[in-house]
C-alpha cells in the first residue's frame, strides 16, 4: 500500500518557501495571535530600550519602518545568562513574503550554483520491491544534461474566469508555532519547462492540503554550525490524487515508468496516486546579493551581515520607488510518486505500520568547527531519529519489509552527509518478548548516496523464520552503540491520525475532528481506547520564542476549547472517532491523541516540548515532532463588530468615519504586517480609494467557502466572521454611493 508499494517513481530537487514573517514572535512579541492584532502592550511599552512607540495612530508609517530596521537581539540561556547575540530586523527574513511555495528554486532560477538543480526532477523508479532502480527512461533526469527528464511541480487554484493558476500557499495555523504548517495546492503536474503538464496532471483530493508531519528540528545535527534558523529541520508532506479521469491525466507511450504507474491504477483496490516528499536542509539568504556573507564562519556574525544586507536592499529599493526584494528560503526535497489504495486515510499523513523513536542515538563527528582554519577534532554527538513507516510486501519468491526512512535518520552537518549509526537491524518482537531478526541495514544502505537514490525507501528481505511473525509481532529498528543492541525505533501498534490538521473556528461555532485509528496499519478488530487532550502554547501567547505545549491551568494558560481530557472508545471494525468541542475564547489550541496501547491509560503529560521527555513516568518519549495532533485556531470574538460598525455609520453617515473603522478594526494588520499586498498585488489596504475600487474582489476572495483554496484572502486565514460581515456592509455602502440611510438593526 501507499508509496511503499510498486511501482514507485523517485524525484529530487528543490522547494522554495516564501512565508510572510512579519507576524513571527521568534525574538520579540510583536504580534498578539489571540486577537489577530499587533501587540500594543509591547510596541508602546515605555520600558522598552530603545523605546518603540508604535500606536494605532501612527502604525501605518511607524510599524513598517521599525519592522525593517536592525535591532540588537540578546538571547539568554535557561538560567537567564546572556548568550552571543546578533543584529536583525523584527520583520525577519521574509517580511515581504507572499506565502507561496513550489517545487523549484525561485531564489536563483538561472544561476543555482555548481550541482544545484533549479527544478525538481525524476531520478528513477522501481517496479519490484528490492529490484533495481531504473534510470534508463525518458522521465529520468541525467546529470550533465540540464533539460533531460521530467519535472514535477505544484500549482494552486485558477482565478475565476481564467486559466491562470495561483501559486501554492503555505499557512501556519498558529504563526508563532513551528508545528502547524499547512500547504495548500490544487494540482501536481509532471512535464517539461515548456510543457509543464505533458506527462501527468492530477488534482489533489478535494478539500485536502499537505501538512508538515513529523517535523523534526533535529533532522540535522549541524555539527559544523553552518545551518541557520530552521535549516536543521525536516518534515514529511503527503497528498493524494483521486484516479478520476476527469481530474487525473497520464500520457501513455512517453515513459515506461509512467506506463507502469498508469496500468497500476486499474488494479483492484487502487483509488489514485499518492505523492510523498521530505523537505530538509533549508537554506536562507540564497540569492546572489548575499554571496559575500557565505565566507563568514561564525553563525551570528553571518546572520548580522545577512540581515544588514537585506535591510540595505529594502531601504534602497523603497527609496527608489522599486518593488522590495523577496527572500524565499530553499529546501532540498526528495520524494516518491506511488499508489493510493482503498482504505488509506488520512490522505495527508503516511500510513502503514508506524515506528516511533524510543531511544537516543550516539555517533561521532570529525570535522572543522568554529572559525575557518581550526584543527579538525572528533566530537561525540547524540540525538533522536524521527518516525518511519513500514509495510510488508510479498513477491513470488521472497517477503520484504519496505521501510520509508525519508525523514528518519539524521544528517551530520551542512554538507548533508548522513550520520553513521553503524549497521542497523530490523527485528520483530513476538508476543513473548523474544526478538527475531528480519534483516540488516548496513551504513551503505542508508548513507547519502543510497538515501537520495530511493528517497529513503529501503526494502529489507525478511529472514524465513521471521516471516510468520510479521503480522502479529512488533517491529523495531536496532543499532549497536556499545556491543548491545538498542531499539532506536519501536512500532506503535495502534496509531491515531487526522486530515483535519488545521481547523479554524469563529465565536460560538462548534468544531469536530475525525480521527482514524489503525492497528498495525489496518482497521482494529477490537475496541480501542483513545485519550484526547487539549494543549495551549508554552510560553503563553503573545510571548516570544514559543516552542512547547502545556495543559490549560485556568491561570496563565487558559483553555481555548471546552475540551480537557477525554477518553473515546473506538468500536471494533470502525477505525474512526469524532471529537467535538466549542470555543471558550480566541487563541490557538492543539488537540493531541494518545492511543492507550502505546501511552498507557494514565493522564497525558502536563507539557510536551520539541525534545522528548518522560515526565509521566511511563518511559515513553513524548515529543511534538512525532505526536498525533490537530491545530485549532479560534478567531477573534468579533460577533459585536457589525453592530459597532452600524453605530459608527448611523451616527453621521460619514464615508471617512466608515473607512477609519474598517481600517482600524479589519485592514490595518494585513496592511502593515503583510505588505506583499501593497507592493506585489498593487492593492494598498491603507488607501481608501484603492480599497473602494477593489472592494468587490476583496469580498469575493474572503468568502469562507474558499478557506481551503489557494485563492482565499487573507492568506493567513485570520479574518473573523464579524470582520467579514463588516467588509460586506462596507461593500454595500460603496456600491450604493454612500447613501445617507441608517443601517438595519444588528444583533
Amino acid at each position: 500500500m501507499s508509496v511503499l508499494s510498486v511501482p514507485r517513481l523517485f524525484f529530487k530537487g528543490r522547494a522554495s518557501w516564501n512565508p510572510a514573517t512579519g507576524n513571527n514572535n521568534d525574538q520579540w512579541p510583536l504580534y498578539d495571535f489571540t486577537r489577530a492584532e499587533l501587540n500594543w502592550a509591547f510596541l508602546n511599552d515605555p520600558a522598552q530600550e530603545p523605546p518603540i512607540g508604535i500606536t494605532p495612530d501612527n502604525v501605518r508609517e511607524a510599524f513598517p519602518a521599525w519592522a525593517r530596521a536592525l535591532r540588537w537581539y540578546q538571547p539568554v540561556d535557561d538560567q537567564g545568562k546572556p548568550l552571543p547575540g546578533w543584529w536583525q530586523n523584527p520583520g525577519e527574513w521574509g517580511y515581504f513574503g507572499g506565502m507561496e511555495w513550489c517545487l523549484h528554486d525561485t531564489a536563483r532560477p538561472d544561476d543555482p550554483g555548481p550541482g544545484a538543480p533549479t527544478d525538481t526532477r525524476f531520478t528513477g523508479g522501481q517496479l519490484e520491491p528490492g529490484g533495481p532502480v531504473i534510470t534508463s527512461d525518458p522521465l529520468v533526469h541525467h546529470p550533465g544534461e540540464p533539460d533531460s527528464g521530467g519535472i514535477i511541480d505544484i500549482v494552486g487554484d485558477t482565478f475565476p474566469h481564467s486559466t491562470f493558476n495561483t501559486p501554492g500557499r503555505m499557512v501556519d495555523n498558529n504563526p508563532d508555532a513551528w508545528w502547524g504548517s499547512s500547504f495548500y495546492l490544487k494540482r501536481f503536474q509532471i512535464g517539461s519547462r515548456i510543457a509543464p503538464q505533458c506527462h501527468l496532471s492530477g488534482d489533489v483530493a478535494p478539500g485536502s492540503s499537505m501538512n508538515s508531519r513529523w517535523l523534526s528540528l533535529a533532522r540535522n545535527l549541524n555539527a559544523d554550525g553552518q545551518l541557520q534558523i530552521a535549516g536543521v529541520g525536516g518534515a514529511v508532506l503527503q497528498a493524494c490524487i483521486p484516479g478520476d479521469p476527469k481530474t487525473l491525466r497520464i500520457a501513455s507511450g512517453t515513459s515506461a515508468l509512467l506506463d507502469a504507474l498508469r496500468a497500476a491504477l486499474t488494479q483492484r483496490g487502487v483509488q489514485g496516486l499518492m505523492v510523498r516528499l521530505t523537505a530538509y536542509r533549508t537554506l536562507y539568504f540564497t540569492a546572489a546579493e548575499f554571496e559575500h556573507c557565505d565566507g563568514i564562519s561564525d553563525p551570528r556574525e553571518r546572520t548580522t551581515a545577512q540581515y544588514r544586507r537585506l535591510t540595505e536592499l529594502w531601504d534602497r529599493e523603497l527609496k527608489e520607488g522599486r518593488t522590495p526584494s523577496q527572500n524565499p528560503c530553499v529546501s532540498t526535497v526528495l520524494g516518491t510518486v506511488g499508489l493510493w489504495h482503498d482504505g488509506e486515510k488520512p490522505t495527508s499523513a503516511p500510513g502503514g505500520r508506524c515506528l516511533l523513536p524510543s531511544r537516543m542515538f550516539q555517533c561521532a563527528y570529525e570535522g572543522r568547527q568554529g572559525k575557518r582554519g581550526t584543527t579538525p577534532r572528533a566530537t561525540a554527538l547524540q540525538g533522536w531519529c524521527a518516525p518511519a513507516v513500514a509495510e510488508t510486501r510479498h513477491t513470488h519468491d521472497a517477503v520484504y519489509v519496505s521501510l520509508d526512512l525519508g525523514n528518519t535518520l539524521p544528517e551530520i552537518d551542512s554538507r548533508g552527509e548522513k550520520a553513521d549509526l553503524g549497521d542497523l537491524r530490523l527485528v520483530v518482537r513476538d508476543k513473548n518478548g523474544v526478538v527475531h531478526a528480519v534483516g540488516d541495514l548496513p551504513f551503505d544502505a542508508y548513507r547519502t548516496a543510497a538515501y537520495e537514490t530511493t528517497a529513503g525507501i529501503v526494502d529489507v528481505e525478511a529472514a524465513a523464520e521471521a516471516v510468520p511473525l510479521l503480522d502479529t509481532g512488533t517491529l523495531e529498528l536496532h543499532y549497536v552503540p556499545d556491543g548491545d543492541p538498542v531499539a532506536l525505533l519501536t512500532e506503535s501498534t495502534v496509531t491515531a491520525e487526522t486530515d483535519q490538521r488545521s481547523v479554524y473556528l469563529d465565536q460560538g461555532e462548534p468544531g469536530t475532528i475525525t480521527v482514524q485509528i489503525r492497528e498495525r496499519g489496518a482497521i482494529p478488530r477490537r475496541d480501542v481506547e483513545l485519550v484526547v487532550q487539549q494543549y495551549v502554547p508554552d510560553p503563553p501567547q503573545p510571548c516570544a520564542e514559543g516552542g512547547a505545549w502545556r495543559k490549560p491551568d485556568g491561570g496563565a494558560y487558559p483553555q481555548v476549547l471546552d475540551l480537557t481530557t477525554e477518553t473515546v472508545t473506538v468500536s471494533a471494525g470502525t477505525g474512526e472517532a469524532t471529537v467535538s468541542f466549542r470555543p471558550v475564547r480566541s487563541g490557538c489550541a492543539t488537540v493531541a491523541f494518545f492511543p492507550v496501547e502505546r501511552y498507557g491509560p494514565g493522564t497525558p503529560p502536563a507539557a510536551i516540548g520539541p525534545a522528548p521527555g518522560t515526565d509521566d513516568g511511563s518511559g515513553v518519549p513524548y515529543g511534538i515532532s512525532w505526536a498525533s495532533y490537530a491545530c485549532v485556531r479560534v478567531l477573534p470574538f468579533h460577533d459585536d463588530l457589525p453592530r459597532q460598525f452600524a453605530d459608527c455609520w448611523n451616527a453621521g453617515f460619514s464615508p471617512q468615519d466608515a473607512w477609519d473603522f474598517l481600517y482600524r478594526k479589519v485592514l490595518y494588520v494585513h496592511d502593515v504586517v503583510y505588505p506583499v499586498m501593497k507592493h506585489y498585488a498593487h492593492l494598498d489596504l491603507g488607501d481608501k480609494e484603492s480599497v473602494d475600487r477593489n472592494i468587490d474582489q476583496i469580498v469575493a476572495l474572503a468568502e469562507r467557502e474558499l478557506l481551503h483554496s489557494t485563492l482565499y484572502m487573507p492568506v493567513t486565514r485570520e479574518l473573523s466572521e464579524g470582520q467579514r460581515r463588516v467588509l460586506k456592509t462596507y461593500q454595500g455602502l460603496v456600491g450604493k454611493g454612500w447613501p445617507a440611510e441608517r443601517l438595519g438593526e444588528w444583533r
